[in-house]
């Protein structure tokens, strides 16, 4: 009878360590998942996923989407971005809309918003022969289908708002692009960044700091910065080709002409950025090595 007592205990204490070692490898999966779940990437790493798939993305790229409201990422206290899984499933989705169906951001950013939810694009959904070539219908866990990152709006209207600009001071500038003063102020000099002065001190905005990172790199790659001017002068004209087309749908007397004149001003970037990235992949296909 003891030795039955004693078998069983033994049982119940060796049922009990089993129980808890396998609780203990449940809690450490758990944990694992929740990390990866809540796992956030930087710029650079959300670029060498999209690489593969999208060649011809760059950061730039990556933040005009984010100007124009379609991407939301989060930002660390130092200011810099960082991407979500969900994010970079968006991001994904922006760019196969662009290259697989050449449709014009506002059309995305529709999308996006869930205002032609029935009608999305995705390349792994069967056609709908009922619907117009090219357009397919998308399931309710596609990212396309969940609503944008809230935007700030006006008090009068609906629309969105841009938030106002951030301020860099000149070390601030250094210290978050990693160039030196000599090449911020050759940069200066061909007029690339403009900075404005509040008393004798100079401030920069978000864009002058994208414009010195990017600067910085193609110098770091061999590029002179006075050689730099080519992108000023050719970002000028091509400014002075969209303004009056602009400037043409704003003026008509109509309550939605300035909404519609910022969406051609976003169709006109998004398409000559394109544009510009395809000639260019023509005019240098020579230097590559043939396969």
């Amino acid at each position: 009878m003891a030795r039955t007592s004693t078998a069983n205990g033994s049982k119940r204490l060796l049922s009990l360590r089993v129980m808890t070692c396998r609780l203990g490898v449940f809690a450490l999966s758990y944990s694992s998942a929740s990390t990866m779940a809540g796992e956030f990437f930087s710029i650079g790493e959300v670029l060498a996923m999209l690489l593969e798939e999208f060649p011809d993305v760059t950061i730039s790229k990556i933040r005009f989407l984010e100007s124009q409201g379609l991407i939301a990422p989060e930002r660390t206290t130092a200011g810099y971005r960082k991407f979500t899984a969900e994010e970079i499933e968006r991001l994904r989705f922006i760019l196969r809309e662009q290259k697989d169906n050449f449709l014009p951001l506002r059309v995305i950013r529709d999308r996006l918003e869930g205002e032609t939810s029935d009608s999305l694009l995705r390349p792994d959904d069967v056609t709908d022969p009922s619907m117009p070539r090219g357009i397919r219908v998308t399931s309710p866990a596609h990212p396309a289908s969940r609503r944008p990152a809230p935007r700030a709006t006006s008090a009068g209207g609906g629309r969105g708002v841009r938030r106002g600009p951030e301020r860099y001071s000149r070390a601030e500038i250094l210290d978050t692009t990693g160039v030196d003063d000599s090449t911020l102020a050759a940069l200066e000099k061909i007029k690339l960044v403009r900075p404005r002065m509040l008393g004798s001190e100079a401030v920069y905005t978000v864009n002058d700091r994208d414009i010195v990172h990017l600067a910085g790199r193609l110098t770091a790659l061999g590029i002179e910065p006075r050689l730099l001017m080519q992108w000023r002068l050719s970002a000028e004209r091509e400014a002075d080709l969209f303004a009056p087309l602009v400037a043409r749908v704003a003026s008509e007397r109509r309550d939605s002409a300035a909404g519609d004149a910022e969406k051609l001003l976003d169709d006109l970037l998004s398409l000559g950025e394109e544009l510009r990235r395809v000639i260019l992949r023509n005019l240098t296909g020579h230097l590559r090595q043939p396969e």
